[in-house]
């Protein structure tokens, strides 16, 4: 519908596609002094990769055509709200002066019931149709520079936009001030940029670079998603793994597939806290098999067998909870006294931990080995797909 780069009022358009394929000192040296302003240490020759691979990922969502280059998430702001915020950033940190001034906003003559009116109901599945959204940017809320309440409702996250559509003229308010106040402000600034040797569309892009750089490089893979969830591109490098890869993997890192599989323990449960101290001192002083011998405990995992000695468990005995509480434990010390699910307190002992390995065509194994393969992969995908970019753009780090 529109062009990704939300284009500024006085600012000369920049096509879709269009990427930085060099970084001037001028723009340099304001993006270096901002990162000292936010305490961010790089040096000048990390920061000028940086940026540069930033519009390298820029043009990998335009390529791959991506939703990403609208917002980052359905539940988010638009990247066009955010490119406008970080521009702002980056603007008042090199002519602080203006940022200082007082800007006077546009008051709406808008009433709740004539927002609701306008928007109706927000729909169950949060999508708007071609229609509507058409209808709402032909509803103009200032002319100068040009607004429409498309524009608001676009920009807007979900629950500013679920606001809007129950009559937030608040809410619809602060968005018109923030619009017109960056115009604004970058009206103000236009005439000192080429001063400064500097241009504001590509500023434009040095900020969409970075709002973009994260989310882009988790779906290339070299950035792990913070929930587990992987991209249909790097879903596709980890199903052409194959069978010989996983077993070449597994061999080559076994010692990373051993695994405690059985330990002698003791188990010991008290109703209330201080007994379990009172028992945890004297074994400490003495040994566990003494102390059971002198009050008269026996180890939990020994059931009706009431045994006043360790017994070997696995994670799976009938005890589940004080089987993964022994398994947790350091082997040959007494631990301290915990408070179980049930209100008890107990205490545990290990000893002769036995060690085995997954089985090569266990899915564990192929669970891990999938985990590590593909992020080599990917990583390994993205510095061709970089360097690849530098050669046709004629990039120089």
């Amino acid at each position: 519908m529109r062009c990704i780069i939300f284009f500024l009022a006085g600012f000369v358009s920049l096509p879709c596609f269009a990427v930085l394929n060099h970084i001037s000192k001028p723009e340099l040296d304001l993006m270096y002094s901002l990162y000292q302003a936010q305490d961010r240490d790089i040096s000048k020759k990390q920061l000028k990769k940086r940026l540069l691979e930033n519009q390298f990922l820029i043009s990998q969502a335009q390529s791959r055509a991506l939703p990403i280059l609208k917002r980052h998430s359905a539940v988010g702001f638009s990247n066009q709200y955010h490119v406008r915020r970080y521009l702002l950033a980056m603007l008042k940190h090199k002519f602080p002066h203006h940022a200082k001034q007082q800007m006077q906003g546009i008051t709406l003559d808008w009433s709740s019931d004539k927002l609701i009116s306008a928007l109706g109901p927000y729909p169950n599945s949060g999508q708007y149709s071609d229609t509507q959204l058409q209808q709402w940017f032909g509803v103009e809320l200032v002319k100068s520079p040009r607004l429409t309440l498309g524009d608001v409702v676009y920009d807007q996250s979900m629950q500013g936009r679920f606001a809007l559509h129950n009559g937030d003229v608040k809410q619809l308010q602060v968005a018109v001030n923030e619009y017109v106040h960056f115009h604004i402000l970058t009206k103000l600034i236009s005439s000192e940029l080429g001063k400064h040797k500097l241009d504001a569309d590509r500023l434009e892009l040095l900020a969409l670079g970075e709002l973009l750089r994260p989310p882009m490089q988790t779906y290339l893979g070299v950035i792990d998603e913070l929930h587990g969830e992987r991209s249909g591109y790097v879903e596709a490098i980890k199903d052409s793994l194959t069978t010989k890869e996983i077993k070449h993997f597994y061999s080559s890192n076994k010692q990373d597939f051993k695994y405690l599989d059985n330990l002698l323990a003791i188990a010991l449960v008290f109703a209330d806290q201080k007994q379990a101290e009172t028992i945890f001192t004297q074994a400490n002083q003495s040994s566990m098999k003494s102390t059971m011998e002198k009050n008269g405990l026996y180890n939990q995992f020994s059931g009706s067998d009431k045994l006043q000695m360790p017994i070997k468990i696995t994670r799976q005995h009938a005890k589940s909870w004080l089987a993964q509480f022994a398994f947790s434990s350091k082997v040959g010390q007494v631990s301290r006294p915990i408070r179980m699910p049930n209100g008890q307190w107990a205490i545990v002992y290990t000893e002769q931990p036995k060690f085995k390995f997954h089985a090569p065509n266990s899915e564990t194994v192929r669970y891990r080995a999938s985990l590590s393969l593909t992020r080599k992969k990917a990583a390994t995908a993205y510095e061709k797909l970089f360097k690849t970019w530098q050669k046709t753009q004629g990039v120089i780090l």
